[in-house]
């Protein structure tokens, strides 16, 4: 088994590829954020063969500026046998577009930009190519996997029209992550089956412009982790791998390089009954209000002055019905204790409902100000 092989996993912070590849390796999560470009590696083992080999796993941190760094995981030497991992997530599908577009482009900048020999570029877009076309359902031929059978090499099929159109010489996975999300969504957002089917149909037609294979994995769930990791095996070495594709649960989806087409993707055009599949992506899937539905809006604060100009003028409209002032010689408002006490009562009987304790404190220091300009004498005055 060959000891060169690596992967490059690339994907938003929200897609928690640190979590995936712990499964993957068989350990417990971590919930450490990655940084930069990290390293790992997966021990792989050939039954039949009684070999073993260490697959590389690098991943690149979500951070245009350090995008300099996919020099050390993807480069001349090991562009010919480095699968990429592109990780989505569920929690977040109104960023698969503008996910994709950006990844598939900084990866094309980046493989332009590699001294790669024209020679060596033009075999790799061929062998993809050619793994495309030579695809077969296990349903179909469960031995065509078996190490001991001979290959019956028969006539590829020409590509449809809108297969591998982008063809960047490498295997590449689409891993749509947190697929449990789905509850979520319907349950928070309204989501509904149309538009699950409408999110489907249009990572699929990215996948096949990009001879990709697309899988929906939850850790939680556990759901389709095995899976992808005998897939990967299998795509790096070769090794036996007997499922078929799966589109029937809509959380559990896979679809092997090789057996999507423009045909069997129009089948979910038959459930689009609030959007075409034409349609922007980024407005039938929009992005939500923070909170459920709510604008995220910051804190409008309130002038002090204005405060209380405005709490003042509400106490004096309360004031107007209540029982008239009594005046000492030198005109100075005062009130006798049992009005007092009658005031407290009142106030007590308006502290109820929204807003009950300012009323309270702003009552008790205006009764305050009354009974302290009665205490004071002539002379101070």
């Amino acid at each position: 088994m060959p000891s060169n092989k690596s992967v490059l996993v690339l994907g938003d912070t929200s897609c928690d590829s640190s979590t995936l590849i712990a499964k993957l390796k068989g350990c417990n999560a971590t919930t450490a954020q990655r940084s930069g470009l990290q390293y790992d590696y997966l021990q792989v083992h050939d039954e039949y063969r009684e070999e073993s080999a260490r697959l590389s796993i690098w991943t690149l941190a979500a951070d245009p500026e350090l995008n300099g760094l996919l020099k050390f995981a993807l480069n001349e030497r090991t562009f010919p046998n480095t699968l990429i991992l592109l990780n989505l997530s569920m929690a977040a599908p109104w960023t698969w577009m503008d996910q994709l577009q950006y990844w598939m482009k900084m990866l094309d900048n980046h493989i332009g930009g590699l001294e790669i020999d024209a020679e060596l570029k033009h075999q790799c877009k061929a062998r993809l190519m050619a793994k495309w076309q030579s695809y077969s359902d296990p349903a179909s031929d469960p031995h065509r996997n078996s190490p001991c059978k001979r290959n019956n090499e028969s006539v590829p099929l020409p590509l449809e029209d809108a297969v591998l159109t982008s063809n960047l010489g490498m295997e590449v996975i689409v891993v749509v992550s947190r697929s449990d999300q789905m509850a979520t969504l319907r349950r928070d957002f309204n989501y509904r089956e149309d538009h699950f089917d409408f999110m489907q149909q249009a990572i699929r037609r990215v996948c096949l412009q990009y001879g990709a294979s697309l899988v929906y994995t939850s850790v939680k769930n556990n759901i389709n982790c095995d899976l992808l990791l005998q897939y990967l095996k299998h795509r790096i070495y070769g090794l036996p791998f007997g499922t078929s594709a799966s589109v029937v649960e809509k959380d559990a989806v896979f679809i092997p390089a090789g057996w999507d087409s423009v045909q069997k993707i129009s089948i979910l055009y038959e459930s689009l009954h609030s959007c075409k599949p034409d349609d922007d992506y980024n407005s039938v899937i929009a992005q939500p209000f923070r909170g459920k539905h709510m604008p995220d809006c910051g804190i409008q604060t309130v002038d002090e002055q204005a405060f209380f100009a405005r709490l003042q003028q509400e106490l004096q409209e309360e004031a107007e019905i209540d029982e008239p002032l009594r005046r000492t010689s030198i005109g100075t408002p005062q009130r006798t204790s049992v009005a007092a006490d009658e005031d407290m009562q009142a106030v007590e009987k308006k502290s109820g409902g929204v807003g009950g304790v300012l009323t309270d404190f702003f009552n008790t220091l205006m009764l305050r100000r009354s009974f302290g300009g009665g205490d004071r004498s002539v002379e101070d005055e």
